[in-house]
């Protein structure tokens, strides 16, 4: 009777040592998505800037300043999104803006004007840092998400993950197939 009792006592103990081991990893994602959140924040308050001084400049990429004040637009509504299975079209969103932003600051090497301009070269410096910095946050948030799912894959995991507020694992944050191939500067010169 003493060895049933602590048998069925051994199996509790490790059903709670797993729920916990879940609800944390679930608290570390989301801990991770909020430090990527802080992260595009800054780039979200760093875009405008950066395209106020390169209109003075850039006349003729309008079309391009337009869809990157729409894509920030779109991205800044998605900031503090912890649903899990929205989490995807928000780094889709985000990706875009980064290709986006990107071109712009590929393209502004076509005016001489602004590659000497200090207030442009000092954001272009700062969109810099704020782009690696992005680049941590999702590392860590990739980190926790792959911990995440070890932990509910591995049994029993699965039986746990509902009551543990898992509904889903949020998808890892990978670049998008453009951002994997080599940038040929020859299409937008």
């Amino acid at each position: 009777m003493e060895v049933a009792a602590g048998l069925v006592l051994g199996g509790i103990v490790v059903l709670y040592v797993w729920y916990a081991t879940i609800v944390k990893r679930r608290n570390r994602v989301t801990e991770a998505l909020a430090g990527i959140d802080v992260q595009l924040q800054q780039r979200h308050d760093l875009i405008p800037n950066l395209l106020v001084i390169a209109r003075r400049f850039m006349e003729h990429e309008r079309a391009l300043l337009a869809e990157i004040t729409e894509l920030r637009s779109k991205a800044h509504q998605q900031i503090g999104e912890r649903d899990f299975a929205k989490i995807a079209d928000k780094f889709e969103v985000e990706a875009r803006l980064g290709q986006q932003m990107g071109r712009l600051l590929m393209l502004s090497e076509n005016y001489p004007q602004l590659r000497s301009d200090a207030p442009m070269i000092e954001a272009q410096r700062t969109y810099a840092e704020v782009e690696a910095n992005i680049a941590a946050a999702r590392r860590f948030y990739n980190a926790s998400v792959a911990e995440l799912s070890n932990a509910v894959q591995i049994f029993p995991g699965q039986l746990l993950m509902g009551v543990a507020g898992v509904k889903a694992v949020p998808p890892s944050f990978h670049t998008v197939d453009a951002a994997r191939v080599a940038v040929d500067a020859a299409n937008y010169l």
